[in-house]
């Protein structure tokens, strides 16, 4: 169905390298390459009506000129095992979550012998002072990195390589002599949720925790397993720390703290009434998709465009106004047979004027989608590949050091912005 669509088209840092792509996008027209045996760029350009369900920017008024869509598609197999959908987060030198650009991330995995042969943005990121740090879940290489909270989507890959869309199950406990309590966020703000759960901690999230009002915690040392916990695992340990309430609560080195809700324990829930210094305890996580098995790859995203084949946007946190605006965006979704990203650019009146949500989700219905997520956008909007030497550069950036990827939309920032994760397409051979 993709191919056939696009046949009848026929007819980051401050201090990120600036980025020369095509300024113009006129006319019908279309251009595909084979960056690997079954992986195709396709890049085509449409004109675009009016649309007066449509504002040309948040919070104007509705009623969209006519204009053109630069539109980028990259589409790959789901069942050859020498091709891997795989996700990346971004990390500084001292382990803490950090916006790194999409190319970086790349050249990141490049560097650990991953044959990395595309790369696209992935989730939204909180706001300051938690730049980099992901809003949704966050799994990779069935390793957890940041998740729970109200429920919102993810574009996930079980351990069988089947891929999924939804609102993944989050389970996070600590087993106090078989008491299960209750952990809500895991490496997330204190008030990202409001429920009286506790909170998990590792050094990603940072070097401590704050919250606006005082609150307990305790030290989980001496761990069975690495940090980051497996997506479905547990982890033993003894309790190293109890600590007083503050408002402030430094977050151990090799371990994990838990933080209780500042507004009060919960009765039934309360850990620190009678754990002993040097208890044994486990921490037990399992990350999974209805009826799809454990979760190994994970990216949030938000909302939902496309459920069961249909039209669906949804979500936790639906933006609003934003629902109506035309931004740069960034689509994923599955076939029977294929992976399918899309890149809009968009904020670009003679390349490209970008979509609402809803022209999105038509769009990836019409290519076949039977589920499909709305990815972080705007500036942010990006698709990196491994160009053919034969082919075109469609960017003056160089390729990142240490890959071979070369950033063929034209993101609307004029450069690379650093994003909290990736989705990375590597080539096992």
């Amino acid at each position: 169905m993709l191919a056939a669509l696009l046949a009848a088209c026929s007819a980051a840092p401050a201090h990120a390298p600036q980025i020369s792509a095509p300024q113009t996008c006129s006319g019908e027209t279309r251009e595909e390459t084979q960056i690997e045996p079954g992986v195709t760029w396709i890049h085509f350009c449409r004109e675009v009506p009016a649309n007066p369900n449509a504002a040309p920017a948040a919070g104007m008024p509705l009623g969209a000129p006519a204009g053109p869509w630069s539109i980028h598609i990259l589409e790959f197999p789901r069942h050859r095992r020498e091709i891997e959908l795989r996700s990346r987060v971004g990390l500084n030198g001292a382990g803490k979550f950090t916006r790194v650009p999409v190319t970086e991330l790349a050249s990141r995995a490049a560097a650990e012998g991953e044959d990395v042969i595309a790369a696209i943005n992935g989730d939204y990121d909180m706001a300051d002072p938690y730049l980099g740090l992901p809003i949704g879940l966050a799994v990779s290489d069935g390793k957890l990195w940041s998740g729970g909270g109200p429920p919102r989507p993810a574009m996930t890959v079980v351990g069988s390589g089947t891929p999924a869309i939804g609102v993944p199950e989050f389970t996070m406990r600590l087993d106090v002599r078989n008491n299960f309590l209750t952990v809500d966020t895991f490496n997330k703000p204190m008030a990202y949720s409001e429920a009286h759960h506790l909170r998990a901690y590792t050094r990603a999230f940072g070097s401590e925790v704050k919250a606006a009002r005082p609150f307990r915690a305790l030290v989980l040392a001496h761990l069975g397993s690495d940090l980051p916990p497996q997506s479905r695992g547990v982890i033993r340990a003894r309790v190293s720390e109890i600590r007083a309430a503050s408002d402030v609560q430094p977050i151990p080195v090799d371990g994990i703290l838990i933080a209780e809700f500042p507004e009060g324990p919960n009765p039934k829930e309360d850990v620190f009434r009678d754990v002993k210094i040097r208890e044994r305890v486990n921490f037990d996580t399992w990350i999974r998709m209805e009826n799809s098995g454990d979760v190994q790859q994970a990216i949030g995203g938000l909302p939902l465009l496309v459920s069961g084949g249909a039209v669906s946007i949804s979500g936790e946190g639906e933006p609003g106004a934003y629902l109506k605006a035309r931004h740069p965006r960034t689509a994923v979704c599955y076939t029977e047979d294929d992976y399918i990203f899309a890149v809009v650019d968009g904020r670009q009146p003679k390349l490209s004027v970008g979509m609402t949500l809803e022209e999105i989700a038509d769009f990836m219905l019409s290519l076949g989608c039977v589920e499909a997520m709305n990815a972080d956008g705007g500036g942010s909007t990006e698709l990196a590949v491994a160009l053919p030497a034969n082919a075109a550069r469609p960017s003056t950036l160089p390729p990142a050091a240490g890959s071979r990827l070369t950033i063929v939309n034209s993101p609307s920032d004029g450069l690379e912005r650093g994003r909290p994760n990736a989705w990375l397409i590597v080539q096992n051979k």
